[in-house]
């Protein structure tokens, strides 16, 4: 954090990770779909079955990915 509180931005593997979840979060949303229009009939309940099956561990290992990635920020001593 800086003197006003405020985290600095994303570095740069932290941008790589976001984009890489991007693009899983929509395979997993044309997979879902796909699953689910092959039963019309229950179309909802499979797709949110497919979907939330595999978007709950996307994001969650996504959270802990850019996590993990952040820069080491040197701690500041205030002297007085």
């Amino acid at each position: 954090m800086d003197k006003k509180g405020i985290r600095p931005g994303m570095n740069l593997q932290q941008k790589i990770a976001v984009a890489v979840m991007d693009v899983a979060l929509l395979v997993e949303l044309c997979i879902s779909m796909y699953f689910a229009q092959k039963n019309p009939e229950n179309f909802t309940p499979v797709f949110f079955k497919y979907f939330l099956i595999m978007v709950i561990p996307t994001l969650v290992l996504a959270w802990i990915v850019v996590k993990r990635l952040r820069s080491r920020e040197p701690e500041i001593e205030t002297l007085n």
